[in-house]
């Protein structure tokens, strides 16, 4: 389990770390959007739980700026509704990178503020982030949602995002923004 999360990490550094830093104007920076599984968590007191964007910090250059928009509860459609995605934008320059990863919470069918059907609205919501980016002359990053913490009698994660996942993995080929496959690492 650790080994794998390690290369989650080293996946995504690895991800960041082809960029000419030497070439930039300014400092390189990346902004994060997502849900819990990605956002930032409290340390004091004392909580074990963090968000993968949360330890990322630790694993990108120096001279990289990390700007982690992440919340908790949040989705395609939350954060946008909410103005989380417009505060972003205020802040995105040409040459930044976004990484954006939603879908924990886009499946809630229960909660009409949340819920983005995988097959319309979720892709929809996507492709608009994508392209929102791409005209700040940033870069989109898509990733696959985090797997909940549910597990198989033979001790395997079970596949709780399905459709979500297809749909990301799709719009990231028909958009050809880079994917972050999260679910496979």
């Amino acid at each position: 389990m650790i080994s794998k999360r390690i290369g989650l990490f080293i996946g995504c550094w690895l991800l960041f770390a082809g960029v000419n830093v030497m070439a930039q104007p300014a400092p390189i920076t990346i902004f994060m959007i997502g849900d819990s599984t990605m956002a930032n968590k409290p340390v004091i007191p004392a909580n074990p739980e963090r968000g993968w964007g949360q330890a990322f910090r630790a694993l990108v250059p120096p001279s990289f700026q990390l700007v982690n928009h992440a919340m908790n509860g949040r989705s395609t459609k939350s954060f946008r509704d909410l103005g989380h995605w417009d505060n972003l934008l205020a802040q995105l320059h040409p040459g930044d990178w976004v990484v954006l990863e939603f879908g924990h919470n886009d499946a809630k069918k229960e909660d009409p503020a949340r819920y983005a059907d995988p097959a319309t609205d979720y892709p929809a919501n996507l492709r608009r982030f994508v392209a929102e980016v791409r005209v700040r002359g940033a870069h989109p990053v898509l990733a696959t949602p985090v797997v909940r913490f549910e597990w198989t009698a033979q001790g395997e994660l079970k596949d709780t995002h399905g459709a979500y996942l297809d749909a990301v993995r799709k719009v990231a080929a028909e958009e050809k923004v880079t994917l972050l496959d999260l679910e496979a690492l």
